[in-house]
């Protein structure tokens, strides 16, 4: 931090006036309490801690900083307290995963992906990669959903997504 010095009772400034230790005046402190001041006065009046930051050429650290120091109360869209306010909110499904279909918003088995389904993850269990699955599944005439054949990313998107589900 710059400290700035303020010269007291001498007209022509240090020029012509040798500074003596009470002629001198720390204002950092004065500085701090003016920002502080500034900053609790444009948080009340409504202003975001960004446009505060922006305004008083400061961080928006600094102007979290000096509310918290202030004792000013943070609104409830400030981002600590959305993060620790999540509430969990239910995932809307607009298309369903490989080996599933959508019934009234509801996942039901796909009776015709199931088969193909079981089959990859049963390969993947034996150690195939994800390209090898996907050329035995192109090999046998099977086709994804929506591509004209299967692809390592696709098969690889299926085999991460039944896992990290097995997970939770």
């Amino acid at each position: 931090m710059v400290y700035h010095r303020a010269f007291i009772g001498c007209a022509h400034g240090p020029i012509n006036h040798q500074a003596q230790p009470h002629d001198i005046i720390d204002i950092s402190l004065l500085v701090k309490q003016v920002v502080s001041q500034k900053t609790a006065e444009l948080y009340e009046k409504g202003y975001s801690t960004s446009a505060i930051a922006r305004q008083l050429g400061i961080g928006k650290t600094t102007v979290n900083s000096h509310l918290t120091a202030s004792n000013v109360e943070l609104r409830s869209h400030s981002n600590n307290q959305l993060r620790n306010n999540k509430k969990h909110k239910t995932r809307s499904i607009k298309t369903a995963p490989y080996g599933f279909c959508l019934v009234d918003g509801l996942l039901h088995k796909d009776p015709k992906e199931q088969s193909t389904l079981k089959l990859i993850l049963k390969w993947a269990e034996q150690g195939k990669s994800h390209c090898e699955i996907a050329r035995k599944l192109n090999e046998q005439k099977l086709k994804p959903r929506h591509a004209l054949k299967w692809s390592q990313p696709t098969v690889g998107y299926i085999i991460k997504r039944h896992n990290d589900k097995q997970e939770n």
